[in-house]
């Protein structure tokens, strides 16, 4: 099997000439993952080929790395965008003041719907992924490493056991990995709900007085990554600060299907737009950023956004798990926001007020806007229920319920007034643009 070579161009602008510049390949080229799959691709690499074109896995010494991943200012691509090396260093320290070893986790639980970066990924590089966990765990001093999948991912956990087995018959030397499958729910994906369901606990969220770090499963230090933060560090180990390229992974939702893209920080949300399949000459009239969690923005504001995570910040948005949801012309802003903050409510773990009592009671709210049947008294009471809800849950799930929602109101607010009106827009008759999971 052929696959691409290590250096190789990334996809080009669709507006603009190629980037002269190379880039270490995440992915070969846009990967088209159909809305709703939970599974993966057929596997593009096998280790021969991972070999071939990338070479055998660098060891670094451990403060070597470490000063890479400064250098790189490489952030967590699980959503929180948190210093990749403030993480692994805080858990490389505290193997040392506690002598304990410490547990690697690589979070392939993708439980966010509309994104597909992360199964992709695995699909077409799981080998760049697995060498990036063994790096992870040797820098830090790991006496446990561990795979944490989402519980509807069948087939990427086949994918896995083939990657490990591959690795281990040619007898690579590096940390054995144990594979372990969470829940099937949208919440198995959040950190505290790993390090408890590891320690032999729930698979529930948690409050944490202490990081993983520093006190994770079974009170060990702990270092839990996304699989994208784990291939990066990989590339960077072979690159080095002087080759690396920034880029990034975004899942463009549009047209019914997600395309997962490698996008150049020189890009603009509507090159990414476009190379994820949107038609040509016709602009969408929203898009949603980051995911569930994520926010709405009208698409004359967010069109010419850079795709790099600092660009979206400065305006107040976030990439969070690379999702670039497309609102077509004609569907109704508000009607997704009804079905996805329902989902999102169903999806709580019930173990705090914001959760039990605070998200269903918004959706409620957003519902009855959708039908004409909420009044001013009405969005009155769910901004005050959002108030009261954000920065109090166990987690942060209910924030993430609370910032979409919010965003609809604000971008969509024309619809919410003639809503309000007991007019609803044409748009509620829309076929659904936003994959939303059947609760078991």
């Amino acid at each position: 099997m052929t696959v691409a070579p290590v250096v190789a161009h990334l996809p080009a602008r669709p507006d603009a000439a190629p980037d002269p510049l190379t880039l270490p390949s995440l992915l070969d080229g846009p990967v088209v993952v159909p809305a709703g799959h939970l599974g993966v691709l057929e596997v593009t690499e096998r280790l021969t080929d991972h070999l071939e074109s990338f070479g055998a896995r660098p060891r670094p010494a451990a403060e070597t790395m470490l000063e890479l991943l400064d250098a790189l200012a490489l952030s967590g691509r699980g959503g929180g965008h948190f210093p990749a090396a403030r993480k692994w260093r805080a858990t490389r320290d505290a193997v040392r003041r506690s002598g304990q070893a410490a547990v690697v986790v690589a979070n392939a639980a993708e439980g966010e719907p509309a994104s597909a970066k992360d199964a992709a990924l695995l699909a077409h590089r799981p080998h760049l992924v697995l060498d990036g966990l063994a790096l992870a765990a040797e820098t830090v001093g790991a006496g446990e490493v561990v795979v944490w999948t989402h519980g509807d991912s069948h087939e990427l956990h086949r994918v896995l056991v083939q990657a490990l087995a591959e690795r281990r018959a040619a007898g690579l030397v590096e940390p054995s990995v144990r594979l372990v499958t969470g829940p099937a729910r949208y919440l198995s994906g959040e950190s505290s709900v790993i390090v408890r369901a590891l320690s032999g606990g729930p698979a529930l969220p948690e409050f944490r007085r202490l990081p993983a770090a520093v006190d994770g499963v079974r009170g060990r230090p702990t270092l839990v990554n996304n699989v994208e933060t784990l291939a990066r560090a990989a590339l960077a180990a072979r690159t080095g600060a002087e080759g690396h390229r920034p880029s990034s992974l975004v899942t463009v939702l549009a047209e019914g299907r997600r395309t997962v893209l490698e996008a150049a920080p020189t890009w603009r949300l509507r090159d990414a737009a476009l190379a994820g399949g949107w038609p040509i000459g016709h602009e969408p009239q929203a898009v949603l950023l980051g995911g569930y969690g994520g926010s709405w923005l009208p698409w004359s504001q967010a069109a010419d956004l850079q795709v790099e995570e600092a660009a979206m910040r400065a305006a107040g948005v976030s990439l969070g798990a690379g999702v670039v949801a497309l609102l077509p012309p004609g569907a109704c802003g508000l009607a997704e926001t009804a079905r996805v903050s329902a989902y999102l409510a169903a999806s709580s773990a019930r173990q705090c007020g914001p959760c039990v009592f605070g998200l269903p009671a918004i959706s409620g709210v957003v519902a009855e806007l959708v039908d004409g049947r909420a009044g001013r008294a009405d969005l009155k009471r769910l901004r005050r229920w959002a108030e009261e809800v954000s920065g109090r849950g166990g987690c942060h799930h209910p924030d993430g319920t609370v910032r979409m929602t919010l965003s609809a109101l604000r971008t969509f607010a024309a619809d919410v007034e003639a809503h309000r009106r007991g007019r609803p827009c044409a748009g509620v008759g829309h076929p659904p643009v936003l994959p939303v999971p059947v609760q078991s």
